[in-house]
């Protein structure tokens, strides 16, 4: 994942923000896989919640993880008076986008998707 080695490099709103579009590009192909679509950030991040984890079929955690990730991308990127981020604020996005990833894809598994 790209967003290691921004983080390996201290670039933390580096690592941020390819941690979100990680989880956000996961989000979209399990949404994909179940026939729903969103054009926007907003709208991909609220049918994950509608259809993945209010239903019971991914824990409530990770639909957490997605709206931290998002929200600390959304302040680095477009914020400036946003707080720099620390390591430890990019070390745990980062390591919960791996989290994310990884659940997405036994998701994936479990419902028939082939890697």
């Amino acid at each position: 994942m790209t967003a290691q080695d921004d983080l390996a490099h201290g670039h933390w709103r580096g690592a941020t923000n390819r941690a979100y579009y990680a989880v956000f590009h996961v989000a979209s192909a399990a949404l994909l896989w179940i026939d729903v679509e969103r054009a926007r950030h907003s709208g991909t991040q609220a049918a994950f919640i509608e259809f993945l984890v209010k239903p019971g079929k991914i824990e409530p955690e990770f639909g957490q993880i997605y709206t931290r990730a998002r929200k600390a991308r959304e302040e680095q990127d477009y914020d400036l008076m946003a707080a720099p981020l620390t390591r430890e604020d990019a070390a745990r996005i980062v390591s919960d986008a791996e989290r994310f990833l990884a659940r997405i894809e036994r998701y994936l598994l479990e419902t028939g998707a082939r890697p």
